[in-house]
C-alpha cells in the first residue's frame, strides 16, 4: 500500500479561508458604505479599507416563512 492511501485529510483544510476577501488586494477589512432591504434580503455595499474596491453582499435569514 502507498503511504498516501492511509493518510487522513484534515477538515477544514489548512489552506481554506472563511469570510470576505478583497479580490484586488486580498485585504479582509471592509467598511459598509450603504445598506438596503429588498424582498426579505439585506444588500450591503462594502468598500475595502486598503484599496477602495467596492463589493456587494446579499444576506438572507434562514427559516423565514
Amino acid at each position: 500500500m502507498k503511504a498516501a492511501a492511509t493518510e487522513r485529510k484534515k477538515w477544514p483544510s489548512e489552506t481554506a479561508t472563511t469570510g470576505l476577501e478583497c479580490r484586488k488586494c486580498g485585504c479582509r477589512h471592509f467598511v459598509v458604505d450603504h445598506t438596503r432591504k429588498v424582498n426579505r434580503m439585506i444588500i450591503r455595499y462594502r468598500r475595502c479599507r486598503h484599496c477602495g474596491q467596492r463589493m456587494t453582499t446579499c444576506e438572507r435569514a434562514l427559516g423565514q416563512p
